[in-house]
């Protein structure tokens, strides 16, 4: 009877495990997922849906403001639907006259069949003019300029945008209403790290700031040709424009990319390729280095006050004198400054005598860069440990004033013969600020302002260099 009792409790127990496991199978089973699921071909997957994503590194950040109280003049250029025909001389004489473009005068003239894009070409030049999808703007490529469209008696009129030119009267149609632009431009790296070539687009770029995105544009909204002692703005025009684009295994590309935003630089700024965000310590770096750049105050440095009341400097603008006020040097206060009072003259101005005014606040940081202040009399150069040129003053206007750390001590030096020993430093930051007052208030005021910042890892400034000239005319 015991064996009995015996036999059948390692029966109750051996069916017990028998069940135990096969439950434990049957639940592992139920979360597999069909076919070899080991880390190497889960990596090898993820690779594989991540080669249509670029690997994108942040090199530098721009962001500037502009504003000024004219409203644009529209001239007509061509009807879009009489090109090829009749009015393709008129585009002819746009290119050639207008954009310096030569080779226009033995081209041929043809238009797409969707009638979205109008080409312009010889056997070894080539341009296009293509049609928005809305309907509202021609942009040239690869020129970056775009054109107005305005629909009238049911053809498409080209027309070009005059800015305020201060000599043509049609154009000098000015306003109290103040047309404000804020840009980010970001200097970029794209590489393809994958097995096959990569076809990069533009339009995947984008800036998300909360619930509003902000696309890439393709123009010029800089000005810079009219702006070119502003070295922020100068120094953008220079580099390559990164445009849609296949990539080869292993390539890279270098250049940059323009956004219409609403503000100033902002940390809520969140750079994405199509869904992908393009996260960046550096970005974080470059603007805390920023806002450390703007709040400073530069007489610290450079051992002036930051305004020229007339004939005299002063710690505080003197408004008795206005508009014969000019910065030393520019911080965001500084600039605020002008861009309210400058405002402010405009309002209080006479609708006959409409005073006019032109502010531009630019601002670039490049981060984590070793780099050689190079020994010179006239000039400052400074390269990174690749020998790229970062600043350069050999193109600069007025007095420049450079200020550089040693002992805890800033050692300054000015004039037009600068003797600065050669200066070598580790993961500094630059950041470069340029500022330009330019208006019509009772007598003619301009003034351009240039600073450069080099900043450790501490936020600490080791040198500043500052080049600034403000005149009057009647």
């Amino acid at each position: 009877m015991r064996i009995l009792l015996l036999i059948l409790t390692i029966f109750i127990i051996f069916s017990g495990c028998i069940e135990e496991n096969n439950l434990t199978q049957s639940n592992e089973s139920a979360y597999q997922r069909p076919g070899n699921t080991t880390p190497e071909n889960l990596s090898s997957t993820t690779l594989s849906s991540d080669e249509d994503i670029p690997e994108i590194e942040v090199t530098s950040f721009s962001s500037i403001y502009m504003h000024d109280n004219s409203e644009n003049v529209l001239s007509y250029l061509f009807s879009w639907d009489n090109v090829p025909g009749n009015e393709s001389k008129k585009l002819s004489d746009y290119l050639k006259n207008d954009l310096k473009i030569d080779w226009v005068s033995n081209a041929q003239i043809i238009k797409t069949n969707d009638n979205n894009t109008i080409r312009v070409f010889t056997p070894n030049n080539s341009l296009e003019l293509k049609l928005a999808d809305d309907k509202n703007t021609v942009l040239i490529t690869p020129n970056h300029i775009q054109l107005k469209v305005k629909e009238e008696n049911g053809k498409l009129c080209i027309y070009r945008a005059k800015e305020y030119g201060g000599a043509d009267p049609e154009e000098n149609k000015l306003g109290y209403n103040f047309n404000e632009r804020y840009y980010a431009a970001y200097g970029l790296s794209i590489k393809n790290n994958g097995s096959k070539n990569l076809d990069f687009k533009l339009n995947e770029l984008h800036i998300r700031d909360g619930d509003q995105i902000f696309n890439t544009i393709n123009m010029d909204p800089y000005g810079f040709y009219v702006r070119s002692k502003l070295e922020v703005l100068s120094t953008l025009e220079k580099e390559n424009k990164i445009e849609n684009t296949t990539l080869s295994p292993g390539q890279t590309i270098n250049g940059s990319v323009v956004f219409q935003v609403n503000s100033l630089y902002n940390e809520s700024f969140l750079l994405m390729y199509n869904e992908t965000p393009i996260s960046s310590a550096s970005f974080e770096k470059s603007i805390k280095a920023l806002k450390t750049a703007e709040r400073y105050n530069y007489s610290v440095v450079f051992g002036i006050p930051p305004y020229f009341n007339g004939d005299f400097e002063a710690f505080e603008p003197n408004l008795r004198v206005y508009p014969f006020i000019y910065p030393n040097w520019v911080n965001r206060s500084v600039f605020e400054f002008f861009n309210k009072v400058d405002s402010d003259s405009v309002l209080m101005s006479s609708p006959n005598d409409m005073n006019f005014t032109r502010i531009v606040y630019a601002l670039k940081v490049v981060p984590e860069k070793n780099i050689t202040m190079l020994s010179g009399k006239t000039r400052i150069n400074v390269v990174d440990d690749a020998g790229e040129e970062l600043i350069n003053t050999s193109d600069s206007y007025g007095d420049d004033k450079i200020a550089i750390l040693r002992n805890k001590t800033y050692e300054l030096y000015s004039g037009e013969s600068i003797d600065i020993p050669q200066t070598n430093l580790s993961n500094v930051t630059i950041i470069q600020t340029s500022f330009e007052r330019y208006g019509n208030m009772d007598v003619g005021i301009i003034c351009f302002n240039n600073q450069d910042i080099i900043m450790d890892d501490s936020q600490k400034i080791n040198i500043a260099i500052s080049n600034n000239l403000g005149v009057h005319f009647p």
